[in-house]
């Protein structure tokens, strides 16, 4: 039964004392291939996103690649060529994302060939969902989260991000949000980990929240908490170039994962609660 915790902390004091310094490289040379490709164990279709890299202070404009020749295999001898639904934009047609299964990425465009393997690892079961809420000199922050028992005796690698949908009257529905945050299990391999989940702004009463969480495997996690670690943090491949498990220097990420939601939750005046 996935129950619902609320925790009110108060920050009376933040300091430098925890400053970390975060040298991450920026590629700021333009016309490099950024691939964003994803396979999970939801009902396809999937998508491969194909662009060319911005200089960082260009990062609002996207130049799609299109024509290019994409694949997606496993390791059973299933083969999809997919289709490109609108510039940049890929999309597979048969193949379907199975736990266990290894799975390959190849990608030809403009003479070169870039490749990727993800392992497609068990999903892990949400276990409760929950609200902090967090004062900083008077203001009060919102933060959601969830708790999830790792499997124990073996390496797990997760990353969590929030749907954020208002109720307030005017307001445009957020949707998915692009902040992750990455964890993993060195520290707490087989006992329950509980980790927070940032929207991309302020929540409000009357937000309905959800939150999913991901099993990946760990080349993503190390892109996501590289990512992570610098005020870049969002479910976007560029402008960074975090380390990417893609050939040929492409940047981005090609990624299998197990993925699972938890309850809808409403935020209201004396907290929150679930609404499925």
């Amino acid at each position: 039964m996935k129950r619902l915790i609320i925790l009110a902390i108060s920050a009376a004091l933040i300091t430098s004392a925890c400053r970390k310094d975060i040298h991450l490289n920026l590629q700021n040379a333009s016309g490099i291939l950024v691939i964003e490709g994803n396979i999970n164990d939801q009902p396809g279709p999937y998508s491969v996103f194909l662009s060319k890299s911005v200089t960082f202070y260009d990062s609002n404009n996207v130049v799609p690649v299109s024509g290019a020749a994409v694949i997606i295999s496993d390791n059973i001898g299933n083969r999809d060529s997919l289709t490109e639904v609108s510039p940049g934009h890929y999309q597979t047609a048969t193949i379907t994302g199975t736990v266990g299964r290894t799975y390959q990425l190849h990608v030809s465009s403009e003479g070169k060939q870039y490749d990727a393997t993800s392992i497609l690892h068990p999903p892990v079961a949400i276990d409760s969902t929950g609200v902090q809420f967090i004062s900083f000199f008077g203001q009060t922050q919102i933060r959601p989260f969830i708790e999830f028992t790792d499997p124990a005796g073996i390496e797990n690698y997760y990353k969590a991000f929030l749907y954020v949908y208002p109720y307030t009257p005017n307001t445009v529905p957020r949707g998915k949000q692009k902040r992750v945050s990455p964890v993993n299990d060195r520290l707490s391999d087989g006992i329950t980990i509980q980790t927070s989940v940032r929207a991309n702004d302020d929540l409000h009463t009357n937000d309905t929240l959800q939150i999913e969480l991901n099993a990946i495997d760990k080349a993503m996690y190390d892109y996501w908490a590289t990512l992570n670690s610098t005020t870049l943090s969002s479910q976007t491949a560029a402008p960074a170039n975090p380390p990417s498990n893609i050939s040929n220097n492409a940047l981005g990420y090609f990624s299998a994962y197990a993925a699972v939601l938890s309850h809808h939750v409403v935020l209201d005046p004396a907290g929150f609660h679930r609404i499925d």
